[in-house]
């Protein structure tokens, strides 16, 4: 989605402002993904490489790298119809692109094709639109490449979300910051919802720290899904319990 002046005029005052530890924003606007992304980096900790699971037209990764500017990034993205907008940004951003969805073994699987392609995912077993596609494991297409953490690992998977961390043992090892979005509806079978997805990467050593983009469902405003961000269960900033 394109960005309007004003967006761009925040971006530019609060890049300006980072040195100093200060940043605008509207309290409207408090739970955008931008606004997750700058309390990321300003919570501190390093990160290296940022592997995109569900990659899309790389729209996300883009807006990523204007807060991690030093990392590198890897983008997993099964769907034909969007390789021309990612050999794009490979040329001109240097981002490395898997065309691929991201499992816990390297295969194919079926893939349901949403007409407006971001609603596109593993297909159910009712699915009638889909496709065969190659799937790659995270870890192997990570070491492949020689890309080292400190990880931000970004999951859009409608539902898949166990088997990609699954075959992404070692980089979740070393991963600062995990984002997903999450959802309060079974999806497909196997889909852990929001609260379970929480409680499954908690027994792996991560907490939630915070969450953006909240969307309800058009014909009731029933809570849909919502993006959490999650780091290590270790971190300083979960040593206290207190509201201060």
């Amino acid at each position: 989605m394109a960005e309007s002046l004003k967006a761009r005029l925040r971006h530019a005052t609060n890049w300006l402002l980072h040195p100093l530890g200060l940043h605008l924003t509207r309290p409207d606007r408090a739970f955008e993904m931008d606004d997750l992304l700058i309390r990321a980096r300003h919570r501190g900790g390093r990160i290296t490489t940022v592997v995109d699971v569900g990659a899309s037209d790389g729209s996300w990764s883009l807006r990523t790298q204007r807060y991690f500017p030093d990392a590198r990034f890897l983008l997993f993205e099964p769907l034909a119809e969007r390789r021309a907008a990612l050999e794009r940004l490979r040329r001109t951003h240097g981002f490395a692109f898997v065309p691929a969805a991201a499992g816990d073994r390297t295969g194919a699987i079926r893939f349901q094709i949403d007409p407006q392609l971001d609603g596109s995912g593993i297909a159910a077993p009712d699915a009638i639109t889909v496709r065969d596609v190659p799937v790659e494991t995270v870890d192997a297409a990570v070491a492949a490449r020689g890309l080292a953490g400190p990880y931000c690992l970004k999951l859009d998977t409608h539902g898949y979300e166990v088997p990609v961390l699954t075959g992404a043992s070692h980089v979740l090892a070393h991963t600062g910051l995990l984002i997903v979005e999450a959802y309060n509806f079974t999806l497909v079978p196997g889909c852990l919802r929001f609260h379970e997805l929480c409680a499954w990467l908690e027994a792996r050593g991560f907490r939630c720290c915070d969450l953006a983009d909240p969307m309800r469902r058009p014909r009731d405003g029933t809570l849909w899904q919502i993006d959490l961000a999650f780091a290590p269960a270790s971190s300083p900033w979960f040593a206290s319990s207190r509201y201060e």
